[in-house]
Parts: C-alpha cells; sequence; structure tokens
C-alpha cells in the first residue's frame, strides 16, 4: 500500500475513534487512540514528504480549536447530547414571600440559626443579636442571601 493510502486510513480511523469516544464510555481510552492515529496520519505525511507533514502538522494545530469548539457547540443539539447533556435552567426558583417588617414566630431556639413560621411559610432565619426562645415573636429586619434576620418583636416595638 502507498503511504497516500495509510494517512487517509489513519485519519479516517481517527474520526472514526473520537465519534466513538462521545458515543461510548471508554473514560477516555477511544479519545487517546483517536489521537494517535491522528499523530500517525501525520507521520505518514512526514514520510512522503516533508514539506506535506509539515503542511498537514500546521493545518492540524490551527484546525483543531475550531473543529473542538464547532463539535462541543453542536453536541447538545444533537439527538443522543439532548439525552446526555443537562439543559441549563432558564429561572431560578421562587423566592420566598416574605418582607421586611413581617411578624412571625420562632419555631425552634434561634442560637443564632433557627426556623421561624411566617404565616404558612416556614423559612430557615438568624437572629440579629443573641438568642431568641422558642414561642417567641420576631419581625423580620433584613433580608440577606433569602434568609431573613429577625429580632423579638418586642424589642423592635420599644425603640
Amino acid at each position: 500500500m502507498s503511504p497516500a493510502v495509510f494517512v487517509i486510513l489513519f485519519f479516517a480511523t481517527g474520526v472514526a475513534l473520537l465519534v466513538a469516544e462521545l458515543l461510548l464510555p471508554t473514560h477516555g481510552v477511544l479519545g487517546i487512540l483517536g489521537v494517535c492515529s491522528f499523530v500517525a496520519a501525520i507521520g505518514a505525511c512526514f514520510f512522503i514528504n516533508q514539506y506535506a507533514g509539515l503542511l498537514v502538522f500546521i493545518l492540524a494545530i490551527v484546525a483543531t480549536p475550531f473543529v473542538s469548539t464547532y463539535v462541543m457547540n453542536l453536541w447538545p443539539h444533537t439527538p443522543i447530547g439532548r439525552r446526555l447533556v443537562l439543559r441549563h435552567v432558564e429561572t431560578p426558583p421562587p423566592a420566598p414571600a416574605l418582607s421586611v417588617g413581617q411578624i412571625g414566630i420562632a419555631v425552634g431556639q434561634l442560637k443564632p440559626m433557627g426556623h421561624c413560621d411566617f404565616g404558612e411559610l416556614r423559612v430557615q432565619s438568624i437572629s440579629e443579636h443573641g438568642v431568641i426562645d422558642s414561642g417567641s415573636q420576631v419581625k423580620i429586619v433584613a433580608i440577606n442571601s433569602g434568609i431573613p434576620t429577625v429580632r423579638p418583636a418586642a424589642t423592635t416595638s420599644a425603640s
């Protein structure tokens, strides 16, 4: 066989192995074999002619980032890729309907974290200062990262 046939066979084998790597759970074994096949094809090009080998080597170096980016962008849109790649969540989960000044009841002792009931909504809360006993009325004074900061309701009315 001529070296040109080996170049074509090595390139075709490399493409087939890289596609199989996407479809089969081989933990990178087929991918490594595919890359080795491409290296063998470049080596066969050098065997044909040093300038042809250098040209193919440079083309491979330049084309690899573009081809891999195209494949990675195309993969989630293929039928198999849709089954394997998780979808992007567009909307964040809704935040609890809490507001500053809302009154609730401490379910357990807040030292400083605990749970409070605000109507039918039970949320994890943090006390502003010290320990708040179970069953005490609390008032929301701030909401940070979705977690209400509370203080005893009696303290807020005296200020």
